[in-house]
């Protein structure tokens, strides 16, 4: 039960915020995103899991806070940043984008980094007790909270964003009625 309680709030919030997305607007701009995510997923797969090791072995952390640093360095971001870009008007889309891309390869990055580091700050397999049904409940839970809101944005259209000093056109009163839904959760 008390996991329930925590995927449908982060269900909900990924869900919203993946809903009110542009998806035809975002495959229009998907050249200028290429760079954006490769450097995000170079970040986030690469320099993190290595800042963690480095933390660790510098103050010389024991097992169990070693491990939960590389944990949380090696695993994909998304749902907060999400959230901080739709709150101060930052590029939403690239964000969503990034954490599509970041979850789906944190299926095999987040174990092999996890090997990776733990192994190279403690010479065995410290990771072995880790609860793995967990962390990949947790992303395919993101995951499809992604796939199924920009599905639902699709489906129930959106109010375009004005272009300049372009007036504001709405595609529907349906469309804008749904974007604010989507993005009152």
């Amino acid at each position: 039960m008390q996991q329930i309680a925590y995927f449908v709030p982060l269900f909900l919030l990924v869900f919203g915020l993946s809903a009110s997305v542009d998806v035809r607007q975002a495959w229009v701009e998907r050249k200028r995103f290429g760079r954006g995510v490769v450097c995000g997923l170079l970040c986030q797969f690469v320099l993190l899991p290595f800042l963690g090791f480095c933390v660790v072995k510098i103050f010389d952390l024991g097992e169990v806070y070693g491990v939960t640093l590389l944990v949380v360095t090696s695993s994909p971001g998304g749902s907060y940043s999400n959230w901080w870009c739709s709150l101060l008007n930052a590029d939403l889309a690239l964000s969503v984008a990034m954490t599509t891309a970041s979850t789906i390869l944190s299926l095999g990055l987040l174990p092999l980094n996890l090997i990776i580091w733990v192994t190279a700050a403690y010479g065995t397999r410290a990771d072995r007790h880790l609860r793995w049904s967990g962390l990949f409940l947790s992303i395919g839970v993101v995951l499809a909270a992604i796939l199924l809101g920009l599905a639902a944005g699709v489906a129930f259209g959106s109010a375009e964003e004005p272009v300049g000093d372009a007036p504001r056109k709405q595609k529907s009163s349906k469309g804008t009625k749904a974007r604010a839904f989507f993005n009152a959760l």
